[in-house]
């Protein structure tokens, strides 16, 4: 159930973030044992863009499977948002592109669905001295609909890492990620960074909570970066199935105001 831990973490969060808050206690020896754990997710954001407010549910469902230090995951959302036409709104904020906002004299707010953009993840967890450390590659595949304004369209890719060491029942964590940001046509894009800097505290062998501070480039200059501070709980219901709250509050303008997550994972 380690596994269930990491991909747990990382369907509330976004791809980026598997690799930021990998599980609470990595183990890096390597094992010949593959486990695999179904994955289900909901997530709530809402906030405001260059004064335009928006709301977007987004349903996740996936599947990820470690083997030794490798991992690889997927998941894919079904996508629900109220917000004005001319905003675009991806899968909750994944690869650092959580909303496009392009300059336009339009408010007219609109509710759209749809299922959301595909996204592939391979990583690898190992050891540095006594700290554990995790660096995966991600694909964020344009599965969503264009023409919805659910996503961009295009195919972004990246790289992301995290270290952390633990200390008695406290794991600290810092990571980074870098995102390659697809050319859409009719905005001005760049490459994107994002951080995240926390710790896991172990409240028992199979419960935690986790506290951090991200940071989100954006990926227009017509949306400022994201800051937030959030917190979480993950905590098994039995041998196979593990359980995740988490909720993050923005605090940048245009950061969403609020963001809420539960997700569960039954291990195989």
């Amino acid at each position: 159930m380690r596994n269930a831990i990491l991909t747990l973490i990382s369907i509330s969060l976004g791809v980026p973030a598997a690799a930021q808050e990998a599980e609470v206690a990595p183990n890096t020896e390597e094992v010949s044992e593959t486990d695999v754990t179904l994955l289900a997710g909901a997530k709530y954001a809402s906030g405001n863009v260059n004064g335009q407010g928006y709301e977007t549910v987004s349903l996740s469902t996936g599947i990820s499977a470690r083997s030794g230090r490798f991992s690889l995951a997927t998941f894919i959302p079904y996508v629900v948002t109220t917000a004005p036409e001319e905003l675009i709104v991806s899968n909750g904020g994944v690869l650092g592109t959580p909303l496009l906002s392009q300059p336009s004299t339009q408010s007219r707010e609109v509710t759209r669905e749809g299922i959301g953009d595909l996204i592939l993840q391979g990583g690898y967890a190992f050891p540095i001295g006594s700290f554990d450390a995790f660096v995966a590659g991600h694909v964020k595949v344009p599965t969503a609909s264009r023409e919805k304004a659910l996503g961009t369209g295009e195919l972004d890719y990246g790289v992301s890492g995290q270290v952390s060491r633990r200390t008695g029942r406290t794991v600290p964590f810092a990571s980074a990620s870098y995102t390659v940001v697809g050319e859409l046509e009719g905005f001005d894009v760049q490459n994107t960074v994002a951080g995240r800097v926390g710790s896991h505290f172990l409240l028992s062998n199979t419960s935690s909570v986790t506290a951090s501070y991200s940071y989100e480039q954006s990926a227009t200059a017509n949306v400022e970066d994201h800051q937030s501070l959030g917190v979480g709980l993950d905590t098994s219901l039995s041998t196979r199935i593990r359980l995740g709250v988490d909720a993050r509050a923005g605090l940048s303008s245009d950061a969403p105001d609020a963001r809420l997550g539960l997700r569960i994972g039954i291990g195989f």
